[in-house]
């Protein structure tokens, strides 16, 4: 079943946007995210992603994604999110 997938408009360290799958608690405020489409995997909504923002990442909650030969190594960017109160 497809996913919605969203980038934070946001960067954050090392200008990296991250990408967060619907529901996820660190899923950015409305205004502060970008809606990418409706996905099957995390590494495609990535990829659509790092067409806005080339070093866009995925979220290590919702959209952890292993190393693979077509995509860039990802860092960690568990240091990045921030929950609103």
């Amino acid at each position: 079943m497809a996913t919605y997938y969203y980038v934070n408009k946001q960067a954050g360290y090392n200008d990296n946007h991250v990408v967060h799958a619907y529901g996820c608690k660190y899923q950015p405020s409305l205004q502060d995210r970008l809606f990418l489409g409706s996905f099957y995997t995390p590494t495609a909504a990535i990829q659509q992603a790092r067409k806005y923002y080339p070093g866009a990442l995925g979220c290590d909650n919702c959209c952890p994604v292993t190393v693979k030969k077509n995509l860039n190594v990802q860092y960690s960017v568990g240091l990045k999110h921030m929950v609103s109160l």
